[in-house]
């Protein structure tokens, strides 16, 4: 009704501009449900077409632009409040859910205040500059032992980002609640039992003794490890690589064994980070060795963003990275 007398008011007077129906529907399409939501479309496009009627017998005829302007508005207004109907949002507040979801996903990855002489820092880079990611970053410190877990969902940004909050939740309750070597194994039976057909993902897990220095790195289909000895030398930790979760049952997942003496540096890091389209997997995993070392071991702290973005520039995949080291 508010939005007629509107309509109708700036026909026959002219006090009140048409454009003051653009300010109620959007207030609309923050309040209101789709039903409500409709009706005040239905009002607006009335008040429309009285105002147009009206004025072209005052000869001061509606703009096309002015039309065109209200249209479209109440158009995504509808589509806007189908969109939280859907979802079952309520109020201009619903999206505080999804909010809620996004930050207890980052939570997950986390990394806990290491012992003396320990460091580590994760990354999360959504394609796009989303909030969702395809990529999980997963950790927990029990004791003297630090687990990470790099999952690397298929596809990217939100489109994978459901999957990727499916998997975050479930696999933040395998990590420290089951053996090292059971944990792919035990995130393996769950993507099955989900029955995916979208796809499937790739993690990396990683075990560390933080008294020993001693690591076990498992993979299930992801691009390998980087030791860095210091800034002298680095290795690709290449295991006997199992199948992506949810392709193969029963699949194992062997893991790889080093040692992190003082100075040296551990890198996991998802697919996003060196696979570009006019550079192979190869060339990427040798970009990404030769600039871990470049940072000197006193320079580590803080240079992870950098490393990841001279050598994955852009945001056309997700890119996630962690860089774990001791002090020399």
């Amino acid at each position: 009704m508010l939005v007629l007398a509107v309509g109708l008011t700036s026909a026959r007077t002219g006090s009140v501009p048409l454009t003051s129906v653009v300010p109620l529907v959007l207030v609309g399409a923050l309040l209101l449900r789709l039903a409500p939501m409709l009706v005040l479309a239905v009002a607006t496009v009335l008040a429309l077409v009285a105002s147009m009627v009206l004025r072209a017998e005052q000869r001061s005829p509606v703009t096309p632009s002015l039309v065109v302007v209200i249209v479209l508005t109440t158009l995504m207004a509808v589509q806007f409040a189908r969109g939280r109907e859907r979802l079952g949002l309520t109020g201009y507040l619903g999206e505080a859910m999804l909010v809620d979801l996004r930050d207890r996903l980052l939570d997950q990855g986390r990394l806990p205040q290491l012992p003396p002489g320990w460091h580590a820092e994760g990354l999360v880079r959504p394609a796009h500059g989303d909030a969702f990611s395809g990529d999980v970053l997963l950790s927990c410190l029990s004791g003297q032992r630090l687990e990470v877990a790099l999952v690397d969902v298929s596809g990217k940004g939100q489109d994978a980002g459901s999957r990727g909050l499916l998997l975050s939740g479930a696999f933040g309750g395998l990590l420290g609640a089951v053996a090292p070597h059971e944990f792919l194994a035990a995130a393996n039976r769950h993507v099955l039992r989900l029955g995916w057909y979208e796809g499937f993902a790739t993690a990396v897990h990683v075990a560390v003794d933080l008294s020993s220095g001693k690591v076990a790195v498992s993979s299930a289909g992801h691009p390998p490890a980087v030791h860095a000895h210091g800034a002298a030398e680095a290795e690709l930790l290449e295991t006997t690589t199992g199948p992506p979760l949810g392709l193969v049952p029963d699949a194992e997942f062997p893991a790889v064994t080093a040692t992190l003496e003082r100075g040296d540096a551990l890198l996991v890091y998802s697919d996003g980070v060196v696979e570009q389209r006019d550079v192979d997997l190869g060339e990427g995993i040798g970009a990404l060795v030769a600039r871990l070392l470049s940072l000197a071991p006193g320079a580590r702290a803080g240079a992870l963003a950098g490393l990841v973005d001279d050598v994955a520039p852009g945001e056309a995949d997700d890119r996630t990275a962690l860089l774990l080291w001791r002090d020399a």
